[in-house]
């Protein structure tokens, strides 16, 4: 963001081809900075980066277009050609044009405002640290859409279409170039020679729209032979692309190698996920260790065959990450924060390999880790499948009981056993004090657990059984 600012006043003087074009990157760079920290970071500062430089951008933009399309045509044609003249005279008058409103723009960006945010973002930014798998799972994100816009321009052929790929590959670029610092010392040159290849079909795709504007009715032989130099010369520069993007050795292959897959995709994603709570949630050391435990629960009773939800690879990550997301809605408020943690989760967008059905049952399983229990009456639970329900009761039960065994934030029980046997559920807690203020509060968390398994969950310290033990031995 610094080096916009700088940019900036550069441009303010010259406002010449480098300067508009060094300032544009300089502006769409801190823009995609600020969309990928937004991804992480809900902050309302990140947005207000990017409209304030909206204005500014498109207006450079205009400016940009003009000059380019003056570079193009004093390429494209002989200095004999009697159409390159008049061209380039109306295009003279719409620089002038294009420099004044820049220039206003430019007078109206607020410089001293951009440099506070730049010293504020950059406290939350280095919270991340750069080559993460947080960062390779956004660069994920944008490889993905780029791949799809340029198989899209592929088939469609529009020059729409390759206008989008331009822009996708930008935001890939400068993703990978702001938060994968050793990945774009790789792939540098190669995104910047695609990137600079469709820049180019667009800026004459841009001077074709503008030909038909541009000449008359008698330029028709004129405009003919214009059309065909156009064209030829997008044509190379589309060819080019081609070359460097199919085929076994294809950038986009080069570029997937690189980003996470598998379980290192999954470990990704899960950690995205987390990154945007440790935002939001003000105490998110307790919520990692409600997780830990929840986690330790699910695994004790799949071995103790409570329920089919706890054999099923797909719930236990639905409930680790709602056990992680659960106190999200606390950053908009304290009372009812459940249900407010519910729709944060729901809008989120689902992370690569994850579908919104999978952050809608993780919303549902954080909704219900207090309050109310889930009714059938209740409309988006009413919705889902018998079998999707009894997974949300069985997880938002062991969610609640983990929460309650943090009840206090203190971190102080770690480890926990689980003891299946009739006419009881026994939990054996490492650090569990047993007394009446504590067997109260779990009273209320392990009701739910109790209705679904039929019969009492007794919490006991873990200590006991280890005293028993010692006891038996002595004796």
């Amino acid at each position: 963001m610094m080096k916009a600012l700088k940019e900036c006043r550069r441009a303010a003087h010259a406002l010449d081809v480098d300067s508009v074009h060094d300032l544009r990157v300089a502006l769409r760079r801190s823009r995609t900075i600020a969309k990928g920290l937004s991804a992480i970071d809900p902050d309302k500062l990140l947005r207000a980066v990017n409209k304030e430089s909206r204005k500014v951008f498109r207006s450079l933009g205009k400016l940009r277009d003009v000059q380019v399309t003056v570079e193009w045509v004093q390429q494209l044609a002989p200095e004999s050609d009697t159409l390159k003249a008049r061209i380039l005279q109306v295009l003279a008058k719409e620089e002038d044009a294009a420099k004044t409103e820049a220039a206003a723009a430019l007078s109206q960006f607020d410089t001293r405002r951009w440099r506070r945010w730049a010293h504020s973002l950059a406290k939350p930014s280095a919270q991340i640290p750069r080559d993460s798998p947080v960062f390779e799972h956004l660069a994920l994100q944008r490889w993905l859409e780029a791949r799809d816009a340029h198989h899209h321009a592929v088939h469609t052929r529009s020059r729409v279409a390759w206008h989008r790929v331009r822009i996708a590959l930008k935001r890939f670029r400068y993703t990978v170039e702001n938060f994968l610092p050793q990945r774009y010392a790789e792939w540098s040159d190669g995104l910047k020679l695609v990137q600079d290849l469709l820049g180019a079909v667009h800026d004459l795709d841009v001077l074709r729209e503008r030909l038909g504007k541009l000449v008359t009715e008698s330029d028709a032989e004129a405009e003919a032979r214009w059309l065909e130099l156009i064209d030829a010369a997008r044509s190379e520069k589309l060819a080019q692309y081609r070359a460097k993007t199919t085929g076994k050795n294809s950038l986009w292959s080069i570029w997937r190698a690189g980003l996470p897959d598998g379980e290192a995709l999954e470990d990704a994603a899960l950690q995205s996920l987390t990154t945007w709570a440790s935002f939001l949630d003000p105490d998110f050391e307790h919520s990692r260790r409600v997780a830990a435990l929840a986690l330790q629960l699910y695994d004790a009773f799949r071995d103790a065959n409570l329920h089919r939800a706890f054999h099923d690879p797909r719930c236990r990550r639905i409930m680790e990450a709602a056990a992680l997301l659960h106190d999200v809605g606390r950053a908009k408020k304290v009372s009812g924060h459940h249900k407010v943690s519910y729709r944060l989760i729901r809008r989120r967008q689902p992370p690569i390999g994850w579908t919104p059905d999978d952050m809608l049952l993780s919303g549902l399983v954080a909704r219900y880790h207090r309050g109310a229990p889930p009714k059938p009456q209740q409309k988006t639970y009413s919705t889902l499948l018998p079998e999707e329900r009894d997974a949300v009761n069985w997880l938002a039960a062991t969610l609640r009981f983990a929460d309650g065994l943090d009840g206090e934030h203190s971190g102080r029980v770690a480890r926990i056993a689980v003891e299946a046997t009739h006419p009881a559920l026994m939990i054996r807690a490492e650090g569990y004090v047993h007394d009446m203020e504590s067997a109260a509060a779990l009273a209320k968390k392990k009701h739910l657990l109790e209705t679904l398994c039929r019969m009492p969950v007794i919490v006991r310290p873990a200590e006991e059984e280890q005293t028993r033990a010692i006891a038996s031995l002595a004796s």
